[in-house]
């Protein structure tokens, strides 16, 4: 059975920067993987241009990995899961049917970083574990508005969104917090830890030392 990692946070907060970096470690580079030899599969659904996850094979032998939602445009995964598509709901089935058949699985998105109702079956049944993202509001904000081409002067506009995202998201960190582990991160925090329960960065580092190699 394979585990569930689901990065939350607020708007701006790194999410979908996380999980890219997350995809890089397993070689996926944006529309790059209809030469890869199998390695990365883009899984469709009818009805959808982009794909509604991706199968990607452990660089080093470990467990494969499945991410879901789409990452072919700025933001990207689970909120790019549509109502049609089965929303949240389907996001949770999936991820669950995914993990018990020996897939490890990513999920995040901002629906679903303040989302209860979905995710206690996830806790419940599968191993998952939540990434906290703590990026300070201020620096969210900054993101957002840079992301928006907004200026500065929508910043404290923006600002006060992104305060009740985080209130949304703490309230619901502190209901899962009896069923699933919720560690509070900062972004590099996360990636570093990401990569460990993935099984990327002990591994990496070992290929590393056997090829003579200094891990950076």
């Amino acid at each position: 059975m394979g585990i569930i990692l689901n990065p939350r946070g607020a708007g701006g907060s790194g999410k979908t920067e996380l999980v890219r970096r997350i995809l890089r470690g397993y070689g996926w580079r944006r529309g790059a993987y209809s030469s890869d030899g199998g390695r990365i599969e883009p899984l469709y659904r009818p009805g959808r241009r982009f794909p509604f996850a991706y199968r990607l094979q452990h660089p080093y032998g470990g467990d494969p990995l499945v991410v879901i939602g789409h990452y072919e445009v700025t933001s990207g995964g689970c909120d790019t899961i549509r109502v049609n598509d089965g929303g949240l709901a389907e996001v949770a089935r999936s991820a669950c049917a995914f993990a018990s058949s020996g897939h490890d699985v990513v999920i995040e998105g901002l629906r679903l970083s303040s989302d209860v109702e979905h995710s206690l079956p996830m806790s419940q049944a599968q191993h998952m574990r939540i990434l906290r993202l703590r990026t300070p509001v201020w620096q969210c904000a900054r993101n957002l508005a840079s992301r928006r081409r907004a200026g500065m002067s929508a910043v404290s506009t923006i600002e006060r969104a992104v305060v009740t995202e985080y209130e949304r998201i703490e309230a619901a960190c502190a209901r899962l917090r009896r069923h699933v582990t919720v560690e509070d991160v900062t972004f590099d925090e996360a990636l570093a830890r990401a990569e460990s329960l993935l099984g990327l960065r002990d591994a990496g580092m070992a290929e590393a030392r056997v090829g003579g190699k200094c891990p950076g």
